[in-house]
This record gives structure tokens, C-alpha cells and sequence, in this order.
């Protein structure tokens, strides 16, 4: 046969920055992201599993990706679940591996400055807002639970704040009525395989943008806790609909020292 009749096959060439890749194992943005990694041929050279104590989390939804632990496992790459980032044998183990740029995609620690400044290209973090509205933990929650119009997600990178770092790429999604955490971030995420793509390409060509945060704007969101379940009746029909319809029967109110949870609800107009 000439090669005029037979199709010559080959294997995609890897990328040539080699990337430690830092997640959850049972959130979906993880194991989402890592698969659009994989499928425009990162060069991931080991992965960093978050354990599992104490994990807060406002997703319901169960992913139909392989996890950090099986994709690791399944092409035989060096796999670490340090209990904390600043343990000195798992910074001495990056050392060695020695990563051109870290890439975060949900980690429940902070990542000390001595974990972050290891590679020569940084650590990149994908967070789930518009930057720097809705910083820190559960920002589909809050952007709901906020009223916000549209979220997104943003990739920057990391240094000594939290979600403070410059940004490299956003993308804009609406927030639309009746969205639950779960179907806000499903929208988002599912907009994200282009951002990874040309991250990448940026990456090996080391042409990838810094736009610094205006701190003016910095919104951090603290942890949820059951004073922000409770139904603000000084607030419009609209954002009190919208906060029971992201967490049906989360939500609740209180008449006569009773507490009564919301299932369902909706906006009539007032008599």
C-alpha cells in the first residue's frame, strides 16, 4: 500500500507545558474541567486531590465525569492528597516535579504563597463568578441569593489574597428565574471548553493577558450560614421567588415563633 491509500494515524502531539492539576473529586467542576483539559491534550505531569473532610458545598447534582482519583489512576500519573498544602514533604515533592504553572479547579485550602510561587508560570485558579464579585466560597449561591442578572467564570491568577489575583479570561452567562445552584453552574461550566482551549494555547505561547481586579469592587462571600436561609420579606417578590426556587424547602420563615420551610412559591400581584 502507498500512503496515497492509506490514511496515516497519529497520535495528537502533547502540549508542551506541564501542569499539576489541583481539585475535588466529588465536585463537578473538577472533574468538567478536567475533561476538557484531557481533551485538548494538556500535558498534566500529576494531580493534587482535595480530602474529603469537612468539604462544604451547595450541589446537589451527581457528575457523569471520572473523577480527579480515576483519571489519575487510569493514566498512571503521580496522585497527592496532602491534608494540608503547606505540608513541607508535599511542597518538596512539587519541587521535584517541578510544574510549569499550577491549575486550580475547586480546592477547598488555600494555597500558600509557597505552593504558588514553585512554577516558573504561577498557579491559575477557574472560579465561578465574575471577578471580583462573589469571591470566596459558594458564589453560585450567593449570586442567586444576591439577584444578580448574569455570573460567569473567571480564570486568573492566584497570589496572597483570595480570588484576588490578575485576571486572564471571563465569560458572561445570564442568571435566569427559577435557576437552582446546580442549573446556574451547569450553564456556566458548559460554556467553559473554549476559556480551557485558549488557555492552553497561551500557556505554551506564553502570551496570556494580566488584567488586575479593581479592588473597589471586591464582594467576598462568607460561609452560608441558617440566618441567610430565612426569607427577608423587605425584599422584592422576584428575589425571595428566586431564592426558593434554588434550594426548594431550604428557605423559611417565621410566624408566631414558628419556623415554616418553603417548598414552592409564587409572585401574584398585590391585592
Amino acid at each position: 500500500y502507498s500512503w496515497s491509500t492509506l490514511e496515516r494515524i497519529e497520535e495528537p502531539a502533547m502540549r508542551k507545558t506541564r501542569i499539576v492539576f489541583v481539585g475535588t473529586s466529588i465536585w463537578e467542576l473538577t472533574s468538567q474541567h478536567l475533561d476538557y483539559f484531557l481533551k485538548h491534550d494538556a500535558n498534566i505531569v500529576a494531580y493534587v486531590e482535595s480530602p474529603l473532610d469537612d468539604i462544604s458545598t451547595t450541589v446537589s447534582k451527581v457528575g457523569s465525569y471520572k473523577n480527579i482519583h480515576e483519571v489519575a489512576l487510569q493514566l498512571e500519573k503521580p496522585l497527592f492528597c496532602p491534608k494540608s498544602p503547606k505540608d513541607p514533604d508535599f511542597l518538596d515533592k512539587m519541587k521535584v516535579i517541578n510544574p510549569d504553572v499550577i491549575i486550580v479547579c475547586g480546592y477547598q485550602f488555600y494555597m500558600p504563597e509557597q505552593l504558588v510561587t514553585i512554577p516558573p508560570q504561577g498557579a491559575i485558579n477557574f472560579h465561578t463568578s465574575l471577578l471580583p464579585r462573589h469571591c470566596g466560597m459558594h458564589p453560585g449561591f450567593q449570586t442567586i441569593w444576591h439577584g444578580d442578572k448574569e455570573s460567569g467564570m473567571t480564570i486568573h491568577y492566584m497570589d496572597t489574597g483570595l480570588d484576588t489575583g490578575d485576571i486572564i479570561y471571563q465569560n458572561k452567562v445570564p442568571v435566569l428565574p427559577g435557576d437552582t445552584v446546580d442549573t446556574l453552574y451547569e450553564r456556566i461550566w458548559n460554556s467553559c471548553e473554549p476559556l480551557v482551549r485558549q488557555l492552553l494555547d497561551g500557556l505554551d505561547s506564553g502570551t496570556l493577558p494580566r488584567i488586575p481586579q479593581d479592588p473597589a469592587h471586591y464582594f467576598y462571600n462568607y460561609e452560608i450560614d441558617e440566618h441567610d436561609y430565612e426569607l427577608d420579606f423587605r425584599q422584592t417578590a422576584e428575589l425571595l421567588r428566586n431564592r426558593v426556587k434554588m434550594m426548594p424547602g431550604k428557605f423559611y420563615f417565621i410566624y408566631q415563633d414558628q419556623k415554616y420551610y418553603v417548598e414552592e412559591c409564587s409572585i401574584i400581584k398585590e391585592p
